[in-house]
């Protein structure tokens, strides 16, 4: 059997599930680190892969294209479109890439989500008591800061929740032949600003400018501890959801 190949953006998402998946070992394929952990007859690869669709695809192409896999999985955290708590796990039905060039524009056409592993990831949630919203996804190439922007997005596309690496690895799923599923818990609502543009911190040079806006504006600490905990939150209800998944050996509910 095949592997299942899960991937999250930075290490704090990671962290979240390999608290819950022991790994073992691991391999490096084309300078990427990828840590494997085995449960029964079902392996799983963990993968962190940056931040940003242009990081994503660059290394679910190199692992994707070495490793035969059963299953891609997108998880770690994500903004809540529709009404929800933070902790909140969504459960993705299709995912699309959107873009902000005056107002939204959407990509290319949706990816489907494979409807069976979604199936199981939903009823897992349901077993593990877990609150779990199901709706369509979509990636943005730069964080949405403002709640007037997420509403914005949220009217033109209906989507349920908003990311930015999970199109991209759709992308490179597809390409490969390979089902794709997106399970992430809720790290930032809908109707709340997040407290810095962290679009400043994604480009090479941009942590000075970070800093010296942070420094400019006392009060975002407040904001930025807010969101700490917030991200503390969805981190734990990631643990406790993977945990209940290899506990229970609901992997099973994940096969094709």
């Amino acid at each position: 059997m095949n592997p299942i190949a899960i991937f999250a953006a930075t290490r704090w998402e990671l962290q979240a599930v390999r608290r819950a998946l022991a790994t073992d070992h691991t391999a490096t394929i084309a300078g990427v680190r990828c840590h494997i952990g085995q449960r029964g007859s079902r392996s799983y690869w963990l993968i962190q892969t940056g931040v940003g669709p242009v990081a994503a695809a660059a290394v679910a192409a190199k692992v994707l294209k070495a490793q035969a896999m059963s299953l891609v999985m997108s998880t770690g955290f994500a903004c809540a479109l529709v009404p929800a708590q933070v902790g909140d796990l969504l459960i993705g039905t299709s995912v699309s890439s959107v873009q902000a060039e005056g107002d939204w524009t959407m990509g290319a056409n949706p990816v489907l989500c494979d409807e069976t592993a979604r199936a199981g990831l939903l009823v897992a949630a349901q077993d593990a008591g877990l609150v779990a919203r199901v709706g369509t996804f979509v990636s943005s190439e730069t964080v949405v800061c403002q709640a007037e922007g997420k509403r914005r997005l949220q009217w033109l596309t209906g989507a349920t929740g908003l990311d930015m690496e999970s199109a991209a690895l759709a992308a490179v799923a597809q390409e490969q032949g390979l089902p794709m599923v997106i399970v992430r818990t809720v790290s930032d609502l809908v109707d709340e600003d997040l407290p810095l543009d962290f679009n400043l911190f994604l480009r090479p040079t941009g942590w000075v400018k970070g800093m010296q806006e942070l420094i400019g504006h006392p009060s975002s600490f407040a904001g930025l501890n807010r969101l700490r905990k917030q991200s503390q939150v969805a981190a734990d209800r990631l643990t406790e959801w993977f945990q209940f998944l290899a506990e229970t050996d609901r992997e099973s509910l994940l096969s094709r």
